[in-house]
């Protein structure tokens, strides 16, 4: 299948693959599609039970088994990259950047919320790197119950989403300057939001789809599927 260099679907850690869910939905039809499927080191096991094959499997192998990674070394078509355990990357950095060389505008992580919380946060930092900017890609969290996105100032977010989702805006940056939102129950109207003040946790959809722009800064939104 001939893949389409600018969509790429990276798996990491994911504790409950063993049966059918929206994430492998997700994974399934997005390379179907042809969009380039990276695993990050236990995220082989994963497309393993899912039946998918990657085309690419990085890391320092410390958390998949032996069985598995000689599996994936004898599956036509997939280059496995093993890291040094002493390294300055996670895995799934090491993927990231894995997809930005393979020229990937559009990236999925799949397995990169939950679980660890030091790995949690880094894997939501990586949304701010610089290579993104740099390639001009866009990258974003995907996770059961919800997905978590990076706006930059200047930048506008049109979210599909149900009645009663939730929307959370936080800020990466001191302050994010100008926040406006449309379609969300407290609307913000070209406001400021300051990093530790909690004041745009929990915003409500009202429709299909909600949008926010805002002039300056970074801006963490976290999309909640359903009520909480």
């Amino acid at each position: 299948m001939e893949r389409k260099t600018g969509q790429a679907v990276i798996i990491g850690f994911i504790e409950n693959r063993d049966f059918p869910s929206h994430l492998y939905t997700f994974a399934k039809s997005a390379v179907e599609s042809g969009a380039i499927l990276i695993c990050a080191d236990g995220g082989g096991e994963v497309a393993l039970a899912w039946a998918l094959t990657p085309d690419l499997l990085v890391g320092d192998m410390d958390s998949i088994s032996p069985a598995s990674l000689d599996v994936l070394r004898h599956m036509q078509g997939v280059e496995v990259r093993i890291a040094p355990a002493e390294k300055d990357e996670t895995d799934l950095e090491l993927a990231l950047l894995t997809a930005l060389e393979r020229g990937a505008k559009e990236i999925t992580i799949l397995g990169g919320l939950g679980g660890r919380l030091d790995h949690t946060l880094g894997n939501i930092y990586l949304l701010a790197a610089d290579q993104l900017v740099q390639a001009g890609a866009k990258a974003r969290l995907l996770g059961e119950e919800e997905e978590v996105l990076l706006l930059r100032g200047g930048e506008t977010l049109a979210l599909a989403g149900k009645p009663g989702d939730l929307l959370s805006l936080i800020p990466l940056t001191p302050e994010a300057r100008g926040v406006r939102t449309g379609e969300l129950y407290y609307p913000l109207k070209s406001e400021p939001l300051f990093i530790g003040p909690t004041r745009g946790i929990s915003n409500v959809f009202t429709g299909e789809k909600a949008t926010v722009f805002f002039e300056e800064g970074l801006l963490l939104v976290i999309h909640r599927f359903g009520p909480a």
